[in-house]
């Protein structure tokens, strides 16, 4: 049976129900679960998975390591040290000892500090001079390079002295405080040192010679 144009027009057209869609939704469900689970796998990963404990723990361990060396005060880096001074003659006696302690920080710096005391004496034709020292003193060491080093040491002394006339056996203190600052250079020999030195403060009454001196000293 054929139907009329009327009736072809009046034919209901198909359209989605509400049921169809539901359907529709239960079916694509499952993809966008595991579109999810793709997608926060590739974003994080738990601190708890096995793929992040090992470096964790790795780095820790290296904090852990380098915070240590910093924070500790290694015994085996303590040097000590001593300045010595002997120097017997008819007419001239000098005695001096000075312990010094450093720490070794690093292959390439070191430092410390230390005091002494000196006695000297000298016999002229006219006069008996006869001094003392007592000093402290900070320094420290620079090694550009295993072999070579570069030295500073400020230092304070006190100095009393006493000078005797031979003819009248009258005799002159003197008193006070002296500052130097020695500045040198030289090699490096196993934990002992050979430098030129020169005191770039030059007071009058100084210990220290007037120009350039060679100086030694050894650290154990």
């Amino acid at each position: 049976m054929q139907l009329s144009h009327h009736q072809k027009k009046e034919r209901p057209q198909n359209k989605p129900t509400v049921r169809s869609l539901f359907v529709l939704f239960l079916c694509l469900l499952p993809l966008l679960s595991v579109a999810q689970v793709v997608t926060h796998d590739t974003v994080s990963i738990s601190t708890n998975n096995k793929r992040n404990t090992g470096l964790s723990q790795n780095l820790t361990a290296e904090k852990r390591v380098l915070l240590d060396e910093k924070r500790t005060f290694d015994k085996s880096n303590l040097r000590m040290g001593a300045n010595l001074a002997l120097s017997l003659s008819k007419n001239y006696t000098r005695l001096g000892l000075g312990p010094q302690v450093g720490y070794q920080f690093s292959r390439f710096f070191m430092t410390g500090a230390g005091v002494r005391y000196y006695y000297s004496k000298a016999n002229t034709s006219g006069y008996i001079i006869k001094d003392h020292l007592l000093g402290a003193n900070i320094f420290g060491y620079t090694y550009p390079v295993s072999f070579l080093t570069v030295f500073m040491q400020p230092e304070l002394n006190y100095i009393w002295s006493g000078l005797t006339r031979k003819s009248d056996s009258e005799t002159v203190y003197h008193s006070g405080l002296v500052p130097s600052l020695v500045a040198g250079a030289g090699f490096r020999i196993g934990r002992s040192h050979i430098t030129l030195n020169y005191d770039l403060i030059q007071h009058v009454d100084s210990p220290h010679p007037s120009g350039m001196y060679v100086g030694v000293s050894a650290f154990f």
